[in-house]
């Protein structure tokens, strides 16, 4: 195996595969779990839905921001070593978060938690492709990553209902700190410590990376807000960060994001397709929430319970997704998961008034899931060996930004058309629209040019 120094055995494998699975599992429930209990703690902190909003963009935006950074950090100083560390300052992080008295408090945890989830997810996704080199092995190995994570994910909502109601809101942080301590101790008894690699980290991009995710998130959480003035200023400032970041990665000695790496066509678009797919679905997440509550007059438990289902169809989506893929390639689960995702987008604008609409339309669109491991398995073969670690960073860096972007511009579209019904229609037209270009840029990160040779960079 090229980047470890012992094969483990079958049952090593398997157990760290489990331990990785349940790393992003928890990185995902962090992001999705604040969603049902945004009511509770706007009740017990204070504030109105803009600062609520950034309980979620918190914890994105730096998770997004420093992926790419993470990376080759994580090929330098040792993959192992580095995922291992993540979980010590997540599990802190996730402690700090349940006892926190105020918003600034808060906030400044979520962000931690975000640090550390930037430095787990890229170390993983890694190791597993070190675990796994053989291209149908790796791909029901990603089948589990991505079912226990989308399970950890759709688990957010019911959970935290659960809990919030039982507990209060801080029991859905308290539950991730022994999970966090217990897959790392797994991790560091299974998998093998990897060499390190050295490489350059680009901190210039990164910083205007970060900067330009941030303030746009932010002119949409103020334009939502209804403050156009603020907006257009932030809207600015992002524009110059975001100009920067792209300069610096194509005129830097030591870019992010190798020039090469982008121009392959299949690559580019499942990067594309993990941005559309986060972007569609943490803002319908976050909508329906508030909408169950605001129009329907559900309880915090209630709207758990309301979102339950789509957790069973996003767990079993992507567990079906790995074994699909390994049989049939990447392009069918992916571009079957967008369809059936726009089809429940449908169902729910359609069906506004009615929460047994809105829970069937959901179900549905959890059914994006069968996408997930599919991308990834599209995102890892179009990328050379030695960036791998590079490779998913590019991926789920996409897709947080796409996450932190959909919930602000969900949140804000809702916001401004008033918190209504028609306002939930509106939103869920918008996404049923992002899901169908899903669909297209499925197609074209499994569509590979023949005759074309390309340079990995």
């Amino acid at each position: 195996m090229p980047n470890t120094t012992t094969a483990p055995s079958q049952s090593r494998r398997t157990v760290a595969l489990l331990a990785l699975s349940l790393a992003f599992g928890l990185i995902q429930f962090d992001a999705t779990v604040v969603n049902v209990v945004l009511g509770s703690m706007s009740r017990d902190l204070g504030g109105g839905l803009g600062t609520a909003q950034w309980a979620v963009d918190g914890y994105a935006i730096p998770f997004a921001a420093l992926m790419l950074a993470a990376g080759p950090a994580a090929d330098g100083f040792g993959r192992r070593r580095v995922c291992m560390l993540g979980f010590a300052v997540f599990a802190a992080a996730t402690a700090g978060c349940a006892v926190a008295p105020d918003w600034t408090t808060l906030l400044a945890c979520r962000a931690l938690q975000g640090v550390a989830a930037a430095m787990i997810l890229p170390s993983s996704l890694a190791m597993i492709g070190d675990l796994y080199p053989s291209p149908s092995e790796r791909a029901r190995a990603l089948g589990v990553w991505g079912g226990i994570a989308s399970a950890g994910f759709a688990a957010g909502p019911p959970e935290g209902g659960l809990l919030a109601a039982g507990s209060g809101w801080r029991a859905a942080f308290w539950v991730g700190v022994p999970i966090a301590l217990v897959a790392g101790a797994a991790l560091h008894r299974t998998v093998p410590r990897s060499p390190s690699q050295p490489r350059p980290i680009d901190y210039r991009g990164a910083t205007f990376g970060a900067a330009g995710l941030a303030l746009g998130t932010a002119a949409l959480i103020e334009l939502g807000q209804g403050r156009g003035t603020v907006a257009l200023t932030y809207g600015a400032a992002a524009l110059g960060a975001t100009t920067a970041f792209i300069r610096s990665q194509r005129n830097g000695p030591h870019p992010m994001i190798p020039p090469g790496l982008m121009g392959r066509g299949p690559f580019r678009a499942a990067v594309t397709t993990g941005l559309v797919f986060n972007l569609a679905l943490y803002g319908a997440l976050l909508v329906v929430a508030l909408a169950l509550q605001d129009l329907h007059g559900f309880t915090v438990l209630e709207t758990g319970m309301a979102l339950l289902p789509m957790t069973v169809v996003i767990a079993a989506g992507s567990i079906i997704s790995g074994f699909l893929t390994a049989r049939t390639g990447p392009r069918p689960p992916m571009i079957a998961g967008f369809a059936a995702a726009a089809g429940g987008a449908v169902v729910v604008a359609a069906g506004a008034h009615h929460p047994a609409a809105i829970t069937a339309g959901l179900c549905l669109i959890g059914a994006a899931s069968l996408a997930m491991p599919a991308m990834t398995s599209v995102a890892l073969a179009a990328a050379p060996a030695e960036h791998a670690g590079l490779a998913g960073a590019v991926l789920n860096c996409a897709r947080q930004a796409g996450g932190a972007l959909g919930v602000a511009a969900a949140g804000a579209i809702y916001s401004a058309a008033g918190r209504s019904g028609p306002a939930l229609t509106l939103t869920f037209v918008i996404v049923a629209a992002i899901l169908v270009v899903g669909v297209r840029t499925s197609i074209g990160a499994t569509t590979v040019p023949e005759e074309v040779p390309c340079d990995a960079g």
